[in-house]
């Protein structure tokens, strides 16, 4: 009886880590960069078209000119919304023709567009997506009233 328990245990360890595996497979070959030529980086001026903030990726449409004259539209891809918050930035951040700076990894196959690496806007501020995923810095809003002392951060 004793070796029948164990074998209902270990097929029910089993069935359960397998499941486990298949729910996370679709998370892990989500976040593939294999679309894009990470070891070379394209940058260029242009105007902003559309900025989609959406889960579980933001994405931007720049449309820069050529060296003659004509315009392309870049779609590029990026991390997901929480990566632009946790810099500062919100939706209303990114304005249809506002002038930016982008830098982003190529498509491999060659078509416009790529994984966005920079982004710089008309006011200087740069989002990098690659910055390391710290806690936001608390809004002014959020300071503390005059003459009360601000928790210290942790481990200090």
């Amino acid at each position: 009886m004793r070796s029948g328990k164990r074998k209902v245990c270990l097929a029910f360890g089993i069935v359960l880590m397998t499941g486990l595996a298949t729910l996370t497979a679709p998370a892990r070959a989500h976040h593939s960069f294999a679309a894009y030529d990470m070891t070379r980086v394209e940058s260029a001026k242009g105007a902003i078209k559309e900025f989609h903030w959406s889960a579980p990726h933001c994405a931007i449409v720049v449309t820069i000119e050529q060296p003659d004259g004509a315009t392309k539209d870049l779609l590029l891809v990026s991390g997901a919304p929480e990566m632009f918050a946790r810099q500062r930035f919100e939706p209303r951040s990114f304005r249809p023709g506002d002038k930016v700076e982008v830098s982003w990894h190529p498509n491999r196959n060659g078509s416009d567009g790529g994984s966005l690496a920079t982004l710089t806007l008309p006011d200087g501020r740069v989002f990098h997506d690659s910055a390391p995923q710290l806690p936001a810095p608390p809004l002014a809003s959020e300071a503390p009233p005059p003459g009360v002392q601000p928790p210290s951060p942790r481990g200090q």
